[in-house]
């Protein structure tokens, strides 16, 4: 029988993850893409064992994956087969496998695996968002809270740290930081964007972000009760520069104080 969508990028998340954890503490042969931007040889092998799962299982759609593999299709699944790659290799146990299908540029599902806690996070379009772990799922959702005084917020800065976009997120950074419970700057937007959905945070805002390290989040945010925009209150396309996610309650206030600049 075949597989949902849903149940593909499972699948591929998990065999990501997988391989995060056989590779996780061992020594890596280390690439700059940039002044700060690291590949190592467990990002391709992983990338290469997400695309084993996706030419099985979908070999009529395209592929964009972080690393290179890239195949027109009538739908296209993006990937970034280890989300939080200086973490890894640091070893700093925080960092995923997490891929999103798009159809004619609408997120329709996803899925975040997270190695080191055993949580599958999963959304697909108009059916819900949900969080599997030790065996059990459960829907997710968004936070109630209403107050920034009471809230946890996650900020992502891009690798440029000359351009506009940094400036914004570090700015927003001190906002947050004076203003709410506490600010956090983890490394992983696809976890940071998860744990949006998840009720975790309340909301986060991350600059020079590409379209596989958060599209898969995107949806969940959504399913799970949120909001979503770009830095400029836009709608979010898959070309935007960053985004605004939140709980929804206090996302106005929240894209007011990232635009405030």
């Amino acid at each position: 029988m075949s597989l949902s969508d849903i149940e593909v990028a499972a699948a591929a998340a998990k065999a990501g993850a997988k391989a995060i954890h056989a590779g996780f503490g061992n020594p890596q042969q280390v690439e700059l893409k940039g002044p700060v931007d690291l590949v190592t040889e467990t990002d391709r092998a992983t990338e290469a064992i997400v695309i084993e799962v996706l030419e099985r299982e979908r070999p009529q759609d395209g592929i964009r994956a972080e690393e290179g593999t890239e195949r027109s299709g009538s739908r296209t699944w993006v990937v970034d087969p280890i989300d939080g790659t200086t973490n890894f290799v640091h070893a700093v146990p925080h960092c995923c496998s997490t891929l999103a299908l798009l159809d004619e540029g609408e997120i329709i599902a996803g899925a975040t695996a997270n190695p080191f806690t055993d949580e599958l996070f999963l959304a697909a379009r108009g059916e819900g968002a949900w969080l599997e772990s030790g065996g059990l799922r459960r829907k997710l959702s968004v936070s109630k809270n209403t107050e920034f005084v009471n809230g946890m917020f996650v900020t992502g800065f891009p690798y440029n740290r000359e351009g506009a976009g940094y400036q914004r997120i570090a700015s927003t950074w001190d906002k947050l930081s004076s203003i709410s419970r506490a600010t956090r700057r983890t490394g992983s937007a696809a976890l940071d964007i998860a744990y949006v959905a998840a009720g975790r945070y309340d909301g986060y805002v991350v600059s020079g972000a590409k379209v596989w390290d958060i599209a898969a989040g995107i949806l969940m945010v959504v399913e799970a009760g949120g909001c979503i925009c770009d830095l400029t209150g836009d709608v979010w396309g898959i070309d935007s520069a960053g985004c605004i996610a939140s709980n929804g309650m206090l996302h106005d206030s929240l894209l007011e104080l990232v635009l405030e600049g």
